[in-house]
């Protein structure tokens, strides 16, 4: 049992570790798109910004480009 556990924990443990993940992009940072994005988004309708009412899927390798970019 002592040994099932602490193969477990080592485990667990090892599951955290590797690999890169992104937490919070800083403001006015690029991003690329990575697989198996879907969401909805804004499109200009000529006037304004308009969110879409159905979540559509964002293409691997497209970029996110916040609006104050300079």
């Amino acid at each position: 049992m002592r040994l099932a556990l602490l193969t477990l924990s080592a485990t667990l443990f090892a599951s955290g570790c590797g690999g890169s993940r992104v937490v919070l992009v800083p403001q006015g940072e690029v991003v690329r798109i990575g697989p198996g994005v879907r969401g909805r988004v804004y499109h200009y309708d000529g006037t304004a910004w308009e969110l879409s009412r159905n979540a559509v899927t964002i293409p691997e390798g497209w970029y996110a480009v916040p609006p104050e970019v300079e």
